[in-house]
């Protein structure tokens, strides 16, 4: 490995490493809601408020999650993923085809195969709808569909929450449970989410200088 590799993989910080910085920030503290409840009054918060719609938006996205991949389960082992088995006398083996594009660039090194391309097609084809049928039949397109909307809405939620103005340590500590799952769930394709650890660094520190106002206040 190259030294520039290693200072790349030593600089950048854990999602651990992170998240312990966080909670240092706000005095190694871990609220739970119903922790926070006790200690003020949130319930009008904004961020509580959206909190608890993304709670049930997640759970959602969840049950279906697991839905869908219960059911693809069952397809794959009931009917298989649509292939198509080629034997021939230039292949070493028999070869599982997935794809006519698979199928091409195979042929492209064996171009005696395109004889059997039409017949690749037809095989395919047959899978294919096989599949299709059973899809029909217990909902497994229909449920991936359901899952996305989901997944869809809970981001929307999970923007307004980050978005919206803490005022009590239970929106505080909504928006760092939002924050843990999310790096507990690590969907590809995400980043962690610095722009909103900054907006709760932010928030902890307006949240300090009311608490100190209110202080001030009654000690005059």
């Amino acid at each position: 490995m190259a030294d520039s590799e290693i200072t790349t993989s030593l600089s950048r910080p854990s999602r651990r490493d992170v998240l312990s910085a966080a909670l240092m920030t706000i005095g190694g503290t871990s609220f739970s809601s119903a922790a926070a409840e006790s200690q003020d009054h949130g319930a009008a918060d904004a961020a509580f408020l959206a909190w608890k719609a993304w709670r049930a938006a997640h759970r959602r996205t969840l049950a279906l999650c697991r839905k869908q991949q219960r059911l693809e389960a069952e397809l794959a082992r009931t009917i298989g993923f649509p292939q198509a088995v080629l034997v021939a006398a230039e292949l070493q083996s028999a070869r599982r085809i997935s794809s006519l594009r698979e199928f091409d660039e195979l042929a492209a090194d064996v171009p005696s195969l395109f004889t059997r391309r039409d017949e690749v097609t037809a095989a395919l084809r047959a899978h294919q709808q096989r599949w299709d049928d059973a899809d029909c039949a217990i909902g497994y397109s229909v449920t991936r569909q359901e899952e996305a909307a989901a997944s869809a809405y809970e981001e929307r939620l999970i923007a307004r929450l980050f978005a919206a103005d803490t005022t009590s340590l239970r929106g505080l500590s909504a928006k760092l449970d939002v924050l843990i799952a999310i790096g507990a769930d690590g969907a590809e394709g995400r980043h962690f989410p610095w722009p909103e650890l900054r907006r709760i660094r932010r928030d902890v520190a307006r949240l300090v200088q009311l608490q100190r106002h209110d202080a001030f206040g009654l000690t005059i």
